[in-house]
């Protein structure tokens, strides 16, 4: 289960990282250690304009943990495109981060062993799911949309573009809204504290979707396997749907 824990888990490798890129001197470097200890200090700080920067320009990032990483970068990209709340920011950076783990992407949670490769087959098992798996099925549809259209946009246009019967962004924006917003509604998402962040993500998702792919192209420079004439092409369809309805 996805939960906004991403700043509970930084190292303390990534609060000397932190401390190192915003200070020189041994005391003021020992100052901000005592000011990550606090969470309002903690969250000031992460949103320090130095830290990002160093993130992108760094040649070594091995000492850093992932949660760090992500969240800074989700952080930033986020508020550009008008997403201010820290809380989302913070799943969506649990979320890469447990993602990222060999096959977890396609698992409901850590404790699931089957794996869905579609969104068609978690469709298929939450008609007949319990209300507890409902609402693990519902929030994993919401958060395996988000993470293929979010983070592999140029993957699905290369599909849609030249294998026809592959879903386009429509189907995956529809699939994660709709299930982010059940999700939300759910009993379970109040308790866990997760209602308010499942419903921006639902009501938001194409911004959100938006905001990670511009994270993507800017910033990560990944190398995915359509060409680069594709991804100008994906913007461009991007920018003309941006047109027809707002964000």
């Amino acid at each position: 289960m996805i939960r906004p824990n991403a700043r509970n888990r930084l190292t303390y490798e990534d609060f000397e990282f932190i401390s190192e890129t915003l200070a020189e001197e041994p005391r003021a470097r020992a100052a901000i250690l005592n000011l990550l200890a606090t969470e309002e200090e903690r969250d000031a700080l992460l949103d320090m304009p130095q830290l990002f920067e160093r993130l992108l320009a760094g040649p070594d990032l091995s000492p850093i943990s992932p949660y760090l990483y992500f969240y800074v970068l989700i952080r930033r990209v986020l508020r550009e495109f008008d997403i201010e709340d820290r809380e989302v920011a913070d799943y969506l950076a649990t979320m890469l981060t447990e993602f990222s783990r060999g096959q977890r992407s396609q698992m409901i949670s850590d404790y699931h062993d089957r794996q869905y490769r579609y969104l068609i087959d978690l469709l298929k098992d939450l008609l007949d799911a319990e209300p507890e798996e409902r609402f693990m099925i519902q929030s994993h549809l919401g958060n395996y949309s988000m993470f293929l259209a979010g983070v592999y946009p140029d993957y699905i246009y290369y599909r849609r573009t030249y294998k026809k019967m592959a879903p386009d962004f429509s189907y995956y924006e529809q699939m994660g809204s709709t299930s982010y917003q059940q999700a939300a509604k759910h009993r379970l998402a109040e308790e866990l504290e997760l209602a308010e962040i499942l419903e921006t993500l639902g009501t938001k998702f194409r911004k959100v979707r938006l905001a990670l792919n511009y994270m993507v192209d800017r910033y990560m420079h990944m190398d995915r396997k359509p060409q680069s004439m594709d991804r100008v092409f994906r913007r461009l369809q991007d920018f003309i749907q941006n047109r027809k309805k707002p964000l």
